[in-house]
C-alpha cells in the first residue's frame, strides 16, 4: 500500500506527489493493455491453431487474416510489456524520491 505525507513547507504544489501518482496510472494502463492483448492473442491463436489442425475449417484468406492480427496482438504485446516495465521503474524512483523528502 502506497503512504503519502506531503509537507506543504517544502512543496507547496505537490509537484512530486502528482508526478507519482500519473507514473503509477500510466503503469496501470499498461499493465491492463499487455493483459488486454494476451488475452486477444490467446483467442486469435485459438483460431489460428484450428486453421492448421484442419485446413478444411477455416478459409485460406481468413487464416492469413489471423496470422496478421496474431502478429500484431505479440508486437503489441511486447510493447504494453516494455512499457509497462519502463513506468515500473519510474513510480520505483518517484516513489523513493518522496520517501526521501519526507524523511
Amino acid at each position: 500500500m502506497l503512504q503519502f505525507t506531503v509537507d506543504p513547507a517544502r512543496e507547496p504544489d505537490g509537484a512530486s506527489l502528482r508526478r507519482l501518482l500519473e507514473a503509477h496510472v500510466v503503469c496501470e494502463r499498461m499493465a491492463s493493455a499487455k493483459r488486454a492483448s494476451l488475452h486477444l492473442l490467446a483467442v486469435v491463436g485459438i483460431v489460428v491453431w484450428l486453421g492448421a489442425a484442419w485446413p478444411s475449417l477455416i478459409s485460406a484468406q481468413l487464416l492469413d487474416a489471423a496470422l496478421a492480427l496474431w502478429a500484431l496482438l505479440l508486437f503489441l504485446a511486447i510493447l504494453a510489456t516494455v512499457e509497462e516495465w519502463l513506468w515500473q521503474r519510474k513510480v520505483a524512483r518517484y516513489r523513493a524520491e518522496q520517501q526521501r523528502k519526507s524523511a
